[in-house]
Parts: structure tokens; C-alpha cells; sequence
């Protein structure tokens, strides 16, 4: 079994420098809810029985194992019958599609989903909707659709500021998370800095936008 590791920010940590740290914003990209604990329970396994984590994060992971399988014996059978094989695949990017819209419905009944997250392979920002806390602790689930990844992880609040209308700016570092999941989240952020690198390239120069 993965051991879990532990990685600390300084109490004293301000929200500006916190944000420094943070790299790309991905809320768009990342599926990510949380719920508070302990402090005894953010010392333990992220995976542990005793968070009761959500069946539709297990079975999405399941799903996820099961498609790469499944693409591997498309792209098999493509080569040998191809009418097939393009009719089983659109029937799998249909499951795909009502799944996801299950999966979101699910998330937002039984979990209070974050906007505006800022992550790190050492922890997150983001704005609550009721305030959390400095010092209180979070247990995290983290999905990745496109990178057929999922992640437990358990983290500290180190500042909770209101603003207005958005609710409250939340900053936390991650106590808890596996080695392999650092790795994979480590990943994702550098497909979305990527990503946005790309898209700056396709920016109007400023002798062609409108003036305000």
C-alpha cells in the first residue's frame, strides 16, 4: 500500500504569498469537493474507510480503468472492422456524456464544490461559500476526466477572507497525499500551463483590440 506523505507551509503563510506559490488556475479542469475533519482524521490515509469516501468517486476511478481497457480494443478492432468499431465508439462517448452529466448532479447535492481554484503539488486556494476557518482541516477529492485520474488528499486552512459576492478566498496546504497522486497532479498542472501558453499565443496584439 502507497505511503502517504506530509508536507507543512509556515502558520504564518499570507494569502499574497500563498497565491504566488499557486500556479495554474484549473477549476476548469479538475472536479474538486471537500469536506471538513478533524485534526486527528487529516493525519491519516486520505483513502481511509473512515472518510466514507462518495461511491461515484470509487466508481468513476473504476470506469476510468475499464475505458483504457476498452479503448485498447478499439483501436484493435478499427484496423480489422472499422464500420464496428466507429459505431461501439460513439456509443461509448454517449455513456460518456450521460454519465457526466450524473456525475455532476451527484457532486453538487452532496458536496460544496469550490469556484476559482488555484492549485499546487503543495496546496490550493479557492473561494467557499461559507466561510472555513484558519487551521481547520479538509479532506479533498480531486477528478480529472480527461486524465482518467482521481485523488484523496487532506489539508490545513491557512487564511479565509470575504469578499463580496464571491464568498470567501481560501488558501490550505496539503497534509496528506500520496506520492503517485502528487506526481499525477503535478501533471495536470503542466498540461493546463501548457495550455494556456498556447492560447496567449493566439491573442490579438494591443494595436488591434478595441479601446474601453
Amino acid at each position: 500500500m502507497e505511503t502517504t506523505t506530509t508536507h507543512h507551509i509556515g502558520d504564518n503563510l499570507s494569502p499574497e504569498h500563498t497565491e504566488r506559490r499557486l500556479l495554474s488556475r484549473i477549476n476548469d479542469t479538475l472536479r474538486i469537493n471537500y469536506q471538513l475533519i478533524t485534526r486527528t482524521s487529516a493525519m491519516i490515509d486520505p483513502y481511509d474507510s473512515e472518510f466514507a469516501i462518495p461511491r461515484y468517486f470509487l466508481l468513476l476511478a473504476e470506469l476510468d480503468e475499464l475505458e483504457t481497457v476498452q479503448q485498447m480494443t478499439l483501436d484493435a478492432l478499427a484496423v480489422q472492422q472499422p464500420e464496428v468499431a466507429r459505431v461501439l465508439d460513439l456509443m461509448n462517448k454517449k455513456i460518456a456524456l450521460l454519465t457526466g452529466s450524473l456525475y455532476d448532479s451527484m457532486v453538487e447535492s452532496l458536496l460544496p464544490s469550490p469556484t476559482r481554484v488555484n492549485i499546487s503539488e503543495s496546496g490550493l486556494s479557492f473561494y467557499a461559500r461559507e466561510r472555513i476557518p484558519p487551521g481547520s482541516h479538509i479532506h479533498l477529492t480531486l477528478s480529472h476526466p480527461s486524465n482518467a485520474f482521481h485523488l484523496a488528499a487532506t489539508a490545513r486552512t491557512v487564511y479565509s477572507e470575504e469578499e463580496d459576492l464571491e464568498g470567501f478566498r481560501t488558501g490550505a496546504y496539503f497534509i496528506s497525499l500520496h506520492p503517485h497522486d502528487r506526481s499525477k497532479l503535478a501533471e495536470c498542472i503542466q498540461q493546463k500551463t501548457i495550455e494556456e501558453a498556447s492560447l496567449r499565443e493566439y491573442q490579438l496584439p494591443e494595436s488591434f483590440k478595441a479601446e474601453e
